[in-house]
């Protein structure tokens, strides 16, 4: 009769260990792979207009504007602006339509190093007293929104709502910069 030989401990452990360590590494790659901004959206665009996004210092009344501020696009607001970043290129800019709402936005998914930019400027807007808790949005010399930050964004991508957040005016507002 043949013997049938059972794994010693040491032969079990060495085996279990290696199921966890595989099971570890195929997680990581994973998330990685799902973390990526857009990896699965292709190579970056180049946007056909630069937008800026810059921190508020100080927002007045339109009518007191001067040099170097910069009027809302409606003329409303007058805004004195803070050094930013300006975003050249994005993995993927589109119109969306919130989920339970009527409202559309736009969605930028933003390169690495803008994604990484975005964040520490958000951060550093988010929880100031207003309005230093806004970031301007400039594109062509002329402040599109100031929109209020109340986290940092760090994932990669931003909602923005433009224009009244209407379909018409997040689908032109793309248009604007895709090639």
């Amino acid at each position: 009769m043949k013997e049938t030989r059972v794994p010693s401990r040491r032969r079990t452990r060495w085996i279990i260990a290696i199921l966890v360590i595989a099971a570890m590494v195929g997680a990581g790659v994973a998330i990685v792979a799902l973390n990526r901004s857009g990896a699965a959206d292709g190579p970056p665009f180049g946007l056909v207009t630069p937008l800026s996004f810059r921190p508020v210092l100080e927002a007045k009344d339109g009518s007191s504007c001067t040099s170097p501020d910069l009027r809302s696009e409606d003329g409303s607001f007058c805004y004195r602006l803070g050094e930013g970043m300006t975003v050249r290129q994005a993995r993927q800019m589109r119109a969306e339509k919130l989920p339970d709402s009527s409202q559309w936005v736009v969605v930028i998914t933003f390169v690495s190093a803008d994604g990484a930019a975005f964040g520490q400027l958000s951060g550093r807007a988010a929880g100031q007293p207003y309005p230093r808790n806004q970031l301007a949005m400039v594109v062509d010399g002329v402040v599109e929104a100031a929109p209020t930050v109340t986290d940092a964004i760090t994932g990669g991508a931003v909602q923005l709502s433009v224009g009244g957040a209407t379909q018409q005016a997040a689908t032109d507002f793309v248009r604007r910069f895709k090639p």
